[in-house]
């Protein structure tokens, strides 16, 4: 009776912490697209990888004050490097789609990734999902997807070369693939200790994207702007959404926690409504209406 009240309590928290990872994910949009309007996805890059190092360096230390027992747990290690690499490094290839083709189609082909995850979750860990919760995810996920080409379809007549469908592809296959390591780190380590190895993450896929891009050294060394503010605010917050995420993911099931996240552009689309008046078609009123109605299923305990 105690094991199953504890599995209940931490399955709530699992969700509670989704939700929060989702309107934090959310909210970071639309910051962006009202005070990073000038900044490029190369700047980007760099604000954020310099926001983002120095807190994964605390996290490292205390990881290794607290926990340190990195050493008896390799194979776990060794998922969690595997987890965060294809987190931050389909970021970038997400980031490079969306350069050479039209948002709608790279938006609809990545907003599918938690489907890989929930079927690898179900079928190689094991987890168990209810009738509900199945439903629940197959209409995020659907939804998603046509929320993704019906939102922007107005960009629809940009080019959509090979080259962005690769990518998006990449993308699609790394986030999906990468969530099942993530879980499986998690299952092994520590959420601290897992954290912890992005200060080695970090550094090597920053430069490789930055060298690409063929940025300069004047990038890493901003100048202060509002462009330049408002785009570490969007980076320490996309940080505390990826903490809740992490967290999430740590506490419940893979199956539930990624796709629930992943209907955060919900969030994103409402927020630039209210603050910056994006006009919304009755079709998109609807898709958010349907995505809505998948959440509540997930949540059903």
């Amino acid at each position: 009776m105690a094991s199953a009240v504890a599995e209940i309590i931490m399955a709530d928290a699992s969700i509670v912490l989704a939700l929060c990872s989702l309107l934090l994910y959310g909210m970071t949009q639309v910051i962006a697209k009202v005070a990073v309007g000038s900044s490029n996805a190369t700047s980007m890059v760099a604000i954020n990888f310099l926001v983002s190092v120095p807190v994964y360096v605390f996290i490292f230390i205390c990881a290794l004050l607290l926990w340190g027992e990195y050493l008896d747990h390799f194979e776990y290690v060794v998922y969690g490097f595997i987890g965060a690499s294809t987190a931050r490094g389909g970021y970038y290839i997400y980031l490079e789609a969306l350069e050479k083709g039209a948002v709608s189609m790279v938006g609809s082909i990545t907003a599918a990734f938690p489907a890989i995850t929930a079927v690898l979750a179900v079928t190689l860990l094991g987890e168990d999902l209810e009738l509900i919760n199945a439903i629940g995810i197959t209409i995020i996920i659907a939804s998603m997807v046509a929320l993704s080409f019906s939102h922007s379809r107005s960009s629809s007549s940009a080019s959509f070369s090979r080259s962005s469908l690769m990518l998006s592809i990449a993308t699609l296959l790394l986030w999906g693939f990468g969530g099942i390591f993530i879980k499986m780190s998690l299952n092994g380590l520590p959420l601290i200790g897992y954290l912890g190895l992005y200060v080695f993450v970090l550094p090597p896929i920053a430069f490789a994207y930055l060298r690409h891009k063929g940025a300069t050294r004047s990038v890493m060394i901003p100048k202060w702007t509002v462009p330049v503010i408002g785009a570490i605010v969007v980076a320490e917050l996309w940080q505390l959404g990826y903490f809740a995420e992490t967290s999430a993911v740590s506490q419940g099931a893979a199956s539930i926690v990624f796709p629930l996240i992943s209907a955060y552009p919900v969030v994103t689309i409402l927020g630039a409504r209210i603050f910056i008046k994006e006009k919304l078609s009755r079709v998109d009123w609807t898709i958010l209406g349907v995505v809505v109605l998948g959440i509540l299923l997930v949540s059903v305990p």
